[in-house]
Protein backbone atom coordinates (compact mmCIF):
# COMPACT_ATOMS: atom_id res chain seq x y z
CA UNK A 1 0.00 0.00 0.00
CA UNK A 2 1.51 3.15 -0.90
CA UNK A 3 2.23 5.90 1.72
CA UNK A 4 0.33 8.82 1.72
CA UNK A 5 2.28 12.32 1.52
CA UNK A 6 3.09 14.22 4.70
CA UNK A 7 1.59 17.70 3.39
CA UNK A 8 3.42 19.27 6.39
CA UNK A 9 6.82 17.75 4.78
CA UNK A 10 6.04 18.46 1.47
CA UNK A 11 4.87 22.18 2.08
CA UNK A 12 8.15 23.02 3.86
CA UNK A 13 10.21 21.21 1.06
CA UNK A 14 8.40 24.06 -1.76
CA UNK A 15 9.30 26.90 1.02
CA UNK A 16 12.80 25.72 1.21
CA UNK A 17 12.80 25.54 -2.99
CA UNK A 18 11.35 28.71 -2.87
CA UNK A 19 13.70 30.17 -0.76
CA UNK A 20 16.66 28.53 -2.09
CA UNK A 21 15.54 29.98 -5.79
CA UNK A 22 15.20 33.73 -4.89
CA UNK A 23 18.71 33.74 -3.07
CA UNK A 24 19.84 32.08 -5.36
CA UNK A 25 18.71 34.73 -7.89
CA UNK A 26 18.95 37.40 -6.01
CA UNK A 27 23.07 36.76 -5.63
CA UNK A 28 23.42 35.90 -9.25
CA UNK A 29 21.92 39.03 -10.54
CA UNK A 30 23.96 40.93 -7.68
CA UNK A 31 27.26 39.20 -7.82
CA UNK A 32 28.42 39.84 -4.25
CA UNK A 33 26.43 39.92 -1.09
CA UNK A 34 26.70 39.99 2.26
CA UNK A 35 24.33 37.41 3.95
CA UNK A 36 22.94 40.17 6.24
CA UNK A 37 21.80 41.90 2.89
CA UNK A 38 20.10 38.79 1.44
CA UNK A 39 18.31 38.29 5.35
CA UNK A 40 17.15 42.27 4.67
CA UNK A 41 16.21 41.71 1.26
CA UNK A 42 14.41 38.13 1.56
CA UNK A 43 12.67 38.99 5.09
CA UNK A 44 14.57 35.51 6.28
CA UNK A 45 16.03 35.15 9.41
CA UNK A 46 19.82 34.77 10.08
CA UNK A 47 19.66 31.07 10.45
CA UNK A 48 17.68 30.23 7.54
CA UNK A 49 20.09 32.37 5.33
CA UNK A 50 22.77 30.48 6.75
CA UNK A 51 21.57 27.01 6.41
CA UNK A 52 20.27 28.28 2.72
CA UNK A 53 23.85 29.24 1.77
CA UNK A 54 25.57 26.42 3.09
CA UNK A 55 23.18 24.27 0.83
CA UNK A 56 23.90 26.00 -2.34
CA UNK A 57 27.72 26.33 -1.34
CA UNK A 58 27.88 22.62 -1.24
CA UNK A 59 26.27 21.81 -4.94
CA UNK A 60 28.80 24.51 -5.92
CA UNK A 61 26.42 27.37 -6.93
CA UNK A 62 27.46 29.93 -3.98
CA UNK A 63 30.63 30.57 -2.59
CA UNK A 64 32.14 32.48 0.43
CA UNK A 65 34.22 34.92 -0.38
CA UNK A 66 35.32 37.00 2.95
CA UNK A 67 33.27 39.54 5.34
CA UNK A 68 31.85 43.00 5.29
CA UNK A 69 32.01 45.26 8.22
CA UNK A 70 28.43 47.22 9.09
CA UNK A 71 29.34 50.79 9.64
CA UNK A 72 27.72 49.69 13.01
CA UNK A 73 29.47 48.41 15.95
CA UNK A 74 29.05 44.07 15.97
CA UNK A 75 30.60 41.04 14.11
CA UNK A 76 31.04 41.81 10.60
CA UNK A 77 28.70 40.08 7.99
CA UNK A 78 29.80 36.75 5.87
CA UNK A 79 29.84 37.48 2.13
CA UNK A 80 28.69 35.43 -0.82
CA UNK A 81 28.76 35.53 -4.19
CA UNK A 82 27.78 33.58 -7.35
CA UNK A 83 30.02 30.41 -7.84
CA UNK A 84 31.95 30.45 -11.72
CA UNK A 85 32.17 26.90 -11.76
CA UNK A 86 28.96 26.10 -14.20
CA UNK A 87 29.44 27.60 -17.58
CA UNK A 88 27.11 27.93 -20.89
CA UNK A 89 28.76 28.20 -24.54
CA UNK A 90 26.80 31.23 -26.41
CA UNK A 91 26.97 31.20 -30.15
CA UNK A 92 26.63 34.34 -32.30
CA UNK A 93 26.19 34.05 -36.11
CA UNK A 94 25.33 37.32 -37.70
CA UNK A 95 25.86 38.07 -41.17
CA UNK A 96 29.81 39.37 -40.97
CA UNK A 97 31.04 35.96 -38.79
CA UNK A 98 30.45 33.90 -35.94
CA UNK A 99 31.30 34.92 -32.14
CA UNK A 100 31.44 31.88 -29.17
CA UNK A 101 31.86 32.95 -25.92
CA UNK A 102 32.17 30.67 -22.41
CA UNK A 103 30.10 32.38 -19.93
CA UNK A 104 29.86 31.44 -16.30
CA UNK A 105 27.68 31.64 -14.03
CA UNK A 106 29.22 35.11 -12.23
CA UNK A 107 28.03 36.76 -15.76
CA UNK A 108 31.72 36.88 -16.60
CA UNK A 109 32.64 36.05 -20.50
CA UNK A 110 35.55 33.76 -19.89
CA UNK A 111 36.57 33.37 -23.16
CA UNK A 112 35.68 34.67 -26.44
CA UNK A 113 36.11 33.60 -29.99
CA UNK A 114 35.47 35.72 -33.45
CA UNK A 115 35.64 33.68 -36.61
CA UNK A 116 35.20 36.46 -39.55
CA UNK A 117 32.81 34.73 -42.49
CA UNK A 118 32.45 35.88 -46.41
CA UNK A 119 28.67 35.87 -47.32
CA UNK A 120 26.35 33.27 -46.43
CA UNK A 121 26.70 30.41 -44.27
CA UNK A 122 24.99 27.07 -43.54
CA UNK A 123 23.90 25.84 -40.22
CA UNK A 124 25.76 22.72 -40.77
CA UNK A 125 29.29 24.93 -41.33
CA UNK A 126 28.24 26.52 -37.81
CA UNK A 127 27.83 23.45 -35.84
CA UNK A 128 31.48 22.38 -37.53
CA UNK A 129 32.96 25.69 -36.06
CA UNK A 130 31.46 25.37 -32.61
CA UNK A 131 32.67 21.81 -32.57
CA UNK A 132 36.09 22.65 -33.41
CA UNK A 133 35.62 25.15 -30.46
CA UNK A 134 34.67 22.89 -28.12
CA UNK A 135 37.55 20.41 -28.79
CA UNK A 136 40.06 23.24 -28.63
CA UNK A 137 39.18 24.77 -25.41
CA UNK A 138 38.27 21.55 -23.27
CA UNK A 139 40.31 22.61 -20.55
CA UNK A 140 38.13 25.84 -19.80
CA UNK A 141 35.01 24.10 -19.43
CA UNK A 142 35.77 20.41 -18.41
CA UNK A 143 32.45 18.68 -16.18
CA UNK A 144 31.18 22.43 -16.47
CA UNK A 145 29.06 23.09 -19.20
CA UNK A 146 25.28 22.90 -19.02
CA UNK A 147 24.66 23.61 -22.92
CA UNK A 148 24.77 25.98 -25.61
CA UNK A 149 22.57 28.91 -26.32
CA UNK A 150 22.08 30.39 -29.89
CA UNK A 151 21.51 34.23 -29.87
CA UNK A 152 20.43 34.12 -33.44
CA UNK A 153 19.88 37.05 -35.24
CA UNK A 154 15.60 36.24 -36.08
CA UNK A 155 12.66 35.59 -35.61
CA UNK A 156 12.17 32.05 -33.09
CA UNK A 157 8.88 30.35 -32.21
CA UNK A 158 9.05 29.79 -28.14
CA UNK A 159 7.36 26.79 -27.99
CA UNK A 160 8.57 25.37 -30.82
CA UNK A 161 12.11 26.40 -30.75
CA UNK A 162 12.10 26.47 -34.26
CA UNK A 163 13.71 29.61 -36.20
CA UNK A 164 10.94 30.82 -38.45
CA UNK A 165 13.33 33.53 -40.13
CA UNK A 166 17.11 34.81 -40.23
CA UNK A 167 17.35 37.02 -43.07
CA UNK A 168 20.67 38.40 -42.87
CA UNK A 169 22.09 34.74 -42.60
CA UNK A 170 19.50 32.93 -45.06
CA UNK A 171 18.56 30.64 -42.47
CA UNK A 172 14.61 29.95 -42.67
CA UNK A 173 12.34 27.35 -41.22
CA UNK A 174 15.04 25.44 -39.18
CA UNK A 175 14.19 23.48 -36.14
CA UNK A 176 18.00 25.03 -35.21
CA UNK A 177 18.09 23.59 -31.67
CA UNK A 178 17.37 20.27 -32.47
CA UNK A 179 20.11 20.51 -35.33
CA UNK A 180 22.70 21.99 -32.88
CA UNK A 181 21.78 19.21 -30.28
CA UNK A 182 21.97 16.27 -32.48
CA UNK A 183 25.61 17.68 -33.85
CA UNK A 184 27.00 18.57 -30.44
CA UNK A 185 24.96 16.07 -28.17
CA UNK A 186 24.57 19.07 -26.18
CA UNK A 187 21.57 20.65 -24.43
CA UNK A 188 20.46 23.89 -26.46
CA UNK A 189 18.13 27.03 -26.14
CA UNK A 190 17.68 29.32 -28.97
CA UNK A 191 16.85 33.42 -28.30
CA UNK A 192 16.77 36.20 -30.60
CA UNK A 193 19.54 38.20 -30.35
CA UNK A 194 18.02 41.68 -29.50
CA UNK A 195 15.88 40.09 -27.07
CA UNK A 196 18.86 38.26 -25.22
CA UNK A 197 20.64 42.26 -25.14
CA UNK A 198 17.15 43.49 -23.42
CA UNK A 199 17.56 40.61 -20.44
CA UNK A 200 20.98 41.69 -20.67
CA UNK A 201 20.22 45.54 -19.62
CA UNK A 202 17.49 44.41 -17.75
CA UNK A 203 19.19 41.76 -15.29
CA UNK A 204 22.45 43.87 -15.30
CA UNK A 205 22.63 47.06 -17.54
CA UNK A 206 21.02 50.31 -17.44
CA UNK A 207 17.21 48.89 -17.39
CA UNK A 208 17.99 47.21 -14.13
CA UNK A 209 15.34 47.82 -11.39
CA UNK A 210 13.06 49.22 -14.06
CA UNK A 211 10.03 48.02 -14.31
CA UNK A 212 9.00 49.37 -17.88
CA UNK A 213 11.98 50.30 -20.06
CA UNK A 214 12.27 49.67 -23.98
CA UNK A 215 15.40 48.56 -25.44
CA UNK A 216 16.15 49.76 -29.31
CA UNK A 217 19.73 47.61 -31.17
CA UNK A 218 20.97 48.19 -34.46
CA UNK A 219 23.53 46.00 -35.61
CA UNK A 220 25.06 44.36 -38.51
CA UNK A 221 21.12 42.61 -39.06
CA UNK A 222 19.53 45.76 -38.41
CA UNK A 223 17.23 46.95 -35.98
CA UNK A 224 16.18 44.90 -33.29
CA UNK A 225 14.55 45.49 -29.91
CA UNK A 226 12.88 44.14 -26.82
CA UNK A 227 10.19 45.74 -24.12
CA UNK A 228 10.13 45.79 -20.55
CA UNK A 229 6.77 45.48 -19.26
CA UNK A 230 5.85 45.49 -15.66
CA UNK A 231 9.65 43.87 -14.81
CA UNK A 232 9.15 41.38 -17.24
CA UNK A 233 10.38 41.19 -20.76
CA UNK A 234 7.76 40.76 -23.09
CA UNK A 235 7.59 37.73 -25.22
CA UNK A 236 3.89 37.62 -26.55
CA UNK A 237 1.74 33.87 -26.80
CA UNK A 238 5.06 32.28 -29.24
CA UNK A 239 7.76 34.52 -28.20
CA UNK A 240 7.62 37.30 -31.17
CA UNK A 241 7.14 40.24 -29.46
CA UNK A 242 9.58 42.67 -29.50
CA UNK A 243 10.38 42.80 -33.76
CA UNK A 244 10.78 46.89 -33.22
CA UNK A 245 12.01 46.23 -36.63
CA UNK A 246 9.08 45.12 -37.92
CA UNK A 247 6.85 48.25 -37.12
CA UNK A 248 5.94 49.92 -39.82
CA UNK A 249 6.10 54.08 -39.94
CA UNK A 250 5.73 55.02 -43.61
CA UNK A 251 3.12 54.81 -46.18
CA UNK A 252 4.08 55.11 -49.54
CA UNK A 253 0.68 55.01 -51.37
CA UNK A 254 -1.80 52.98 -50.41
CA UNK A 255 -0.19 49.25 -50.47
CA UNK A 256 3.37 49.67 -49.65
CA UNK A 257 4.69 49.87 -46.08
CA UNK A 258 7.94 50.91 -44.89
CA UNK A 259 8.99 49.69 -41.23
CA UNK A 260 11.26 51.45 -38.79
CA UNK A 261 14.18 48.63 -40.26
CA UNK A 262 13.94 49.33 -43.36
CA UNK A 263 13.80 52.93 -43.52
CA UNK A 264 17.27 52.86 -40.82
CA UNK A 265 20.17 52.55 -42.57
CA UNK A 266 23.93 52.32 -40.60
CA UNK A 267 25.76 52.07 -43.57
CA UNK A 268 23.97 55.46 -44.83
CA UNK A 269 25.64 56.94 -42.25
CA UNK A 270 29.31 55.16 -42.46
CA UNK A 271 29.13 56.07 -46.60
CA UNK A 272 28.94 59.77 -46.00
CA UNK A 273 31.57 59.97 -43.74
CA UNK A 274 33.64 58.41 -45.82
CA UNK A 275 34.49 54.87 -44.92
CA UNK A 276 33.70 51.33 -45.45
CA UNK A 277 33.46 50.01 -41.66
CA UNK A 278 33.51 51.39 -38.39
CA UNK A 279 32.86 50.45 -34.47
CA UNK A 280 29.80 51.69 -32.93
CA UNK A 281 32.69 53.75 -30.29
CA UNK A 282 34.16 55.23 -33.56
CA UNK A 283 31.41 56.12 -35.30
CA UNK A 284 29.92 57.53 -31.95
CA UNK A 285 33.09 59.77 -31.92
CA UNK A 286 33.05 61.23 -35.31
CA UNK A 287 29.12 61.58 -35.32
CA UNK A 288 30.57 64.23 -32.10
CA UNK A 289 32.94 66.13 -34.21
CA UNK A 290 32.09 66.12 -37.80
CA UNK A 291 30.70 69.55 -39.72
CA UNK A 292 30.44 68.00 -43.10
CA UNK A 293 26.77 69.24 -44.12
CA UNK A 294 26.34 65.98 -46.13
CA UNK A 295 26.69 64.02 -42.94
CA UNK A 296 24.50 65.95 -41.13
CA UNK A 297 21.58 65.54 -43.63
CA UNK A 298 22.01 62.07 -43.59
CA UNK A 299 21.78 62.25 -39.41
CA UNK A 300 18.66 64.56 -40.03
CA UNK A 301 17.05 62.16 -42.02
CA UNK A 302 17.52 58.83 -39.81
CA UNK A 303 16.94 61.01 -36.70
CA UNK A 304 13.48 61.97 -37.96
CA UNK A 305 12.55 58.02 -38.86
CA UNK A 306 14.23 57.64 -35.36
CA UNK A 307 12.26 60.11 -33.59
CA UNK A 308 8.66 58.63 -34.95
CA UNK A 309 9.89 55.30 -33.21
CA UNK A 310 10.44 56.53 -30.16
CA UNK A 311 7.27 58.46 -30.10
CA UNK A 312 5.08 55.50 -31.29
CA UNK A 313 6.65 53.72 -28.33
CA UNK A 314 6.78 55.89 -25.82
CA UNK A 315 2.81 56.68 -26.25
CA UNK A 316 2.16 53.00 -27.08
CA UNK A 317 4.15 51.71 -23.53
CA UNK A 318 4.79 54.82 -21.24
CA UNK A 319 8.32 53.57 -20.54
CA UNK A 320 10.60 54.97 -17.62
CA UNK A 321 13.84 54.34 -20.10
CA UNK A 322 14.47 54.22 -23.62
CA UNK A 323 17.71 52.54 -24.35
CA UNK A 324 19.37 52.76 -27.82
CA UNK A 325 22.33 50.28 -28.34
CA UNK A 326 24.60 50.42 -31.44
CA UNK A 327 24.60 53.34 -33.94
CA UNK A 328 20.95 54.30 -32.77
CA UNK A 329 22.98 55.37 -29.46
CA UNK A 330 25.23 57.15 -31.31
CA UNK A 331 22.45 59.32 -32.85
CA UNK A 332 20.83 60.44 -30.03
CA UNK A 333 23.92 61.56 -28.49
CA UNK A 334 24.73 63.41 -31.20
CA UNK A 335 21.58 65.29 -31.21
CA UNK A 336 20.43 64.36 -27.33
CA UNK A 337 19.11 67.89 -26.19
CA UNK A 338 17.05 68.35 -29.66
CA UNK A 339 15.35 65.54 -29.69
CA UNK A 340 14.16 65.21 -25.97
CA UNK A 341 12.78 69.12 -26.75
CA UNK A 342 10.96 67.67 -30.07
CA UNK A 343 9.54 64.76 -28.35
CA UNK A 344 8.55 67.00 -24.71
CA UNK A 345 6.59 68.76 -27.63
CA UNK A 346 4.27 66.07 -28.46
CA UNK A 347 4.30 64.18 -25.00
CA UNK A 348 1.78 63.90 -22.83
CA UNK A 349 4.20 64.03 -19.60
CA UNK A 350 7.25 65.94 -19.27
CA UNK A 351 10.37 63.81 -19.57
CA UNK A 352 13.88 64.87 -18.61
CA UNK A 353 17.22 64.13 -20.82
CA UNK A 354 17.63 60.81 -18.74
CA UNK A 355 14.48 59.56 -20.40
CA UNK A 356 16.83 58.50 -23.60
CA UNK A 357 20.32 56.00 -22.76
CA UNK A 358 22.37 56.37 -25.56
CA UNK A 359 24.47 52.83 -25.01
CA UNK A 360 27.52 53.47 -27.27
CA UNK A 361 29.12 50.75 -25.69
CA UNK A 362 29.87 47.38 -27.39
CA UNK A 363 26.90 45.71 -28.19
CA UNK A 364 28.22 42.42 -28.26
CA UNK A 365 28.88 41.40 -24.45
CA UNK A 366 25.32 41.92 -23.75
CA UNK A 367 24.00 39.85 -26.28
CA UNK A 368 26.44 37.32 -24.98
CA UNK A 369 25.56 37.86 -21.01
CA UNK A 370 21.79 38.23 -21.65
CA UNK A 371 22.13 34.97 -23.69
CA UNK A 372 23.71 33.24 -21.43
CA UNK A 373 20.52 33.95 -19.20
CA UNK A 374 18.37 31.16 -20.69
CA UNK A 375 20.57 28.45 -19.50
CA UNK A 376 20.94 29.83 -15.82
CA UNK A 377 16.79 30.45 -15.45
CA UNK A 378 16.70 26.31 -15.15
CA UNK A 379 19.06 26.45 -12.12
CA UNK A 380 17.73 29.55 -10.49
CA UNK A 381 14.37 27.85 -10.78
CA UNK A 382 15.37 25.10 -9.34
CA UNK A 383 18.92 24.45 -7.73
CA UNK A 384 18.30 21.47 -6.14
CA UNK A 385 18.41 20.21 -10.00
CA UNK A 386 21.59 21.37 -10.59
CA UNK A 387 23.36 18.56 -8.69
CA UNK A 388 21.75 16.28 -11.07
CA UNK A 389 22.71 17.73 -14.21
CA UNK A 390 26.69 18.39 -12.75
CA UNK A 391 27.06 14.64 -12.19
CA UNK A 392 26.81 13.90 -15.60
CA UNK A 393 29.67 15.21 -16.25
CA UNK A 394 30.66 16.86 -20.19
CA UNK A 395 33.86 16.84 -22.08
Amino acid sequence: MMKPLDSASTGKDAIRRKNLSALLRHVHLEGTVSRAALGETLGLSKTTIAELVSELVDIDLLVRVGNEQSGSAGRPSHLVAASREPMTLVVNPEIDGLTMALVNFFAEIVDMYYIELDGVYSVETTTALVSEYLHNNRQLYSGRLQGVVLALPGAIDASSRKLINAPSLGWRDIDVAQEFEKALSLRVWVVNNARAATISEHSFGAAKGLANAICLFSGVGGIGGGLVVNNQVLEGSSGLAGEIGKMRLFADGPRKHLTFGELMHREEIVTALGKTRLTDEALDELLSQTKDAAVHRVIDAQVAVLMSAIETLRDLFDPEVILLGGYLGSLVASRKSQIVSTLNSTSLKYRDEDFLVPRAAELKPMVLLGAAELAWEEILSNPLGFTKKRAKGNG
